[in-house]
């Protein structure tokens, strides 16, 4: 008898997104909200609207836990570096304090035998989690995020507008909005180019890195890293159907 199918739940600082996967087969994105707006009767109404999905969830907010355990029963795994069949090793002082989404993408990664790596993820934080050449989740950074950097600039200046984000088209401004955009996404650029190079030279290999970009504002990056590099949009959702899969049958 199939195991009855995996709903992927993300649940990050800024966003909460859901996905649903079989074993195999493609990974199919099917819903998204604020994590603002997630309340104990949203968080019901979702486990009501799957319900006979295995939750798989990354969390980094640990406050909304335990509504996604009342609304999910026993039909739901949290991720930890502690979970029963989680496929990583480690060569980390603390497994204990990675985010969970971290884990999962390294999980993605390691899937793929060919270390070592560096995922990005572009989010609310730019975390750098490095896997080594051995395939060990070795360390990383966190830095602030392309949308934290930019309300950071604007609530700490008055004068300054609200701007939407997108490609500067040169670095020599010529409005204030243009400067704003300009100044985050080249600062953004700048620092993770900056942060690669660092953590490659750092690297004990003489392998050189695959880098794998994930998340949101992955795409600022893209064309501006000048590092071979390859966009994985649904890395955490891998990861958690893999995690899934590995522990599904192994007792919590």
């Amino acid at each position: 008898m199939n195991p009855a199918p995996f709903l992927l739940v993300d649940i990050g600082n800024s966003r909460i997104k859901w996905a649903v996967a079989d074993l195999q087969g493609p990974i199919q994105p099917v819903g998204e909200i604020t994590t603002a707006q997630a309340s104990p009767e949203l968080i019901q109404s979702l486990a009501q609207e799957f319900p006979l999905h295995e939750a798989i969830i990354s969390s980094v907010v640990p406050r909304l836990n335990d509504s996604f355990t009342s609304a999910f029963s026993k039909r739901l795994r949290f991720v930890s570096a502690s979970l029963p069949g989680l496929s990583l090793r480690f060569d980390y002082p603390k497994p204990g304090e990675l985010g969970a989404d971290r884990l999962a993408a390294a999980v993605a990664v390691k899937g793929d035998k060919q270390g070592p790596v560096i995922v990005v993820q572009c989010g609310t934080a730019t975390a750098f989690t490095v896997l080594n050449g051995e395939g060990k989740l070795c360390g990383g950074v966190i830095a602030p995020g392309l949308r934290t950097q930019l309300d950071s600039l604007i609530g700490a200046a008055a004068q300054l507008p609200e701007i939407d984000l997108g490609q500067p088209e040169q670095a020599l401004a010529r409005s204030t909005a243009e400067a704003i955009r300009a100044g985050v996404i080249l600062n953004y650029q700048g620092g993770v180019k900056e942060i690669l190079r660092a953590l490659i030279s750092e690297l004990p290999s003489s392998r050189t890195p695959r880098i794998v970009l994930t998340g949101g504002d992955a795409t600022y990056l893209s064309g501006a890293l000048g590092l071979p590099h390859t966009l994985r949009p649904l890395l955490v959702f891998e990861g958690l159907r893999m995690i899934g899969a590995s522990t599904l049958a192994t007792p919590s």
